[in-house]
């Protein structure tokens, strides 16, 4: 019948509405990327360094990692310079696209080793929390790492997480799972 048929075309539509949302946020990503690259090369170029732009989109992310720049001065102490980078790079693509930005710009792949130096004390802190039965506090992190740190800790039996604090000393603590 002609309800039935329409009922058949309704799933369909309904079944394709998340592979196209995926689809249209790729494609959102892939243009803040490609927007944010152009303005770090801008940048390069103003600053006369060397650079190649690498760009790597998730379903949840664009990052944008500058290469063989053969100079610490865009990472800056403990990442400052890169913190402000960041900022800067979010502020610019933002104005454009006139919604919120998800790059995250990236040096030398300083930001990477950082994670995984973080992940690497969270995981001790697990450990400890296994241990002892106290909390573990880590430092102060921004919302992406936070949710990285949250993230391990699910995977892991018998702790749990929250996030504490206000920005931009908002921090991760483990704790014991009563459950």
């Amino acid at each position: 019948t002609t309800e039935d048929i329409a009922a058949d075309d309704a799933s369909t539509t309904d079944d394709a509405t998340p592979d196209e949302a995926a689809r249209d946020r790729l494609a959102e990503l892939n243009e803040e990327a490609d927007l944010a690259a152009d303005f770090v090369e801008g940048l390069l170029d103003i600053l006369e360094l060397p650079g190649d732009i690498e760009i790597e989109v998730d379903e949840s992310q664009a990052f944008v990692n500058v290469v063989e720049v053969g100079s610490g001065l865009l990472i800056g102490r403990r990442g400052a310079t890169l913190d402000a980078l960041q900022e800067l790079v979010r502020a610019a693509t933002q104005r454009q696209i006139e919604r919120r930005s998800h790059v995250r710009i990236d040096i030398e792949g300083y930001r990477q080793r950082q994670l995984e130096k973080m992940k690497d004390r969270c995981r001790d802190g697990i450990a400890q929390v296994r241990e002892t039965g106290e909390p573990f506090r880590r430092e102060p992190m921004d919302a992406y790492e936070r949710k990285i740190m949250h993230d391990l800790v699910s995977r892991t039996g018998g702790v749990t997480s929250a996030s504490e604090g206000t920005e931009p000393r908002r921090r991760v603590v483990v704790y014991v799972d009563d459950e």
